[in-house]
């Protein structure tokens, strides 16, 4: 059974132990108990986000709910085989952050923070899926660790009819060489994906939270002239 996220949310989203009948349940206590589970460096929080408009007299702290904590390999997975993907919540905001900072500006882990931000246009459902799994992926695993890693604090996929947008949240918005490394990176991260290739090309800005405005911009890559028949 898959996550469901109604209008309002329901208590008890994140709630995966409950997902599975009795049999299956017994299951995989027996299979999860013979090995050990791997360890992430940091606990990263799952939360929900209903925008303004699809919930009846909630305030935004009614409408952002922290539903699933996790710490290992294995638990990433098991929230994210019982969550529904991106593309089927329409107007719903995926946020995944290190536990102890909520996925909103107002936070101090933010105070000097911004975002790299990547607005998708005519993406397939299942891009956008496989987009938001391989970011995830890239966050758990530490795949900015090398380039000012410790900046990164998580992701939001916002789902929308027109366009959707993915935002890689920093906590730091001073340091250029950084900012900009984590952002050629995090370009690099969702042009992996399949069928998503074209991404490396696409313009990225980064909107710093104090200025409320943009401060870099990542241009598209440098397209070298063609020079067949001019070497042998």
């Amino acid at each position: 059974m898959a996550v469901e996220i109604g209008n309002p949310l329901p208590d008890g989203l994140g709630d995966t132990s409950e997902r599975t009948d009795d049999a299956d349940e017994g299951d995989v206590k027996d299979s999860t108990s013979l090995a050990p589970k791997h360890e992430l460096q940091h606990h990263w929080c799952l939360w929900v986000h209903q925008r303004p408009g699809t919930q009846k007299d909630g305030a935004w702290g009614d409408t952002q709910r922290m539903v699933h904590e996790f710490g290992t390999v294995e638990d990433f997975w098991c929230m994210f085989h019982y969550s529904y993907p991106p593309s089927k919540l329409e107007h719903v905001d995926y946020s995944l952050f290190k536990k102890g900072v909520t996925p909103a500006w107002e936070d101090p882990a933010f105070k000097g923070g911004g975002r790299w931000v990547i607005k998708l246009e005519k993406v397939k459902a299942q891009s956008l899926d496989d987009l938001w799994l391989s970011l995830c992926l890239a966050l758990i695993g530490e795949a900015f660790i090398d380039i000012g890693g410790t900046l990164v604090c998580g992701a939001i996929v916002s789902v929308r009819s027109r366009a959707s947008k993915i935002a890689l949240w920093l906590s730091q918005a001073k340091d250029e060489k950084k900012v900009m490394a984590i952002g050629r990176e995090y370009r690099n991260v969702l042009a992996s994906t399949p069928c998503l290739s074209d991404l490396a090309t696409k313009e990225l800005t980064f909107e710093d939270f104090k200025k409320q405005a943009v401060t870099f911009v990542l241009s598209r890559p440098q397209t070298q002239e063609a020079t067949a028949g001019v070497f042998q």
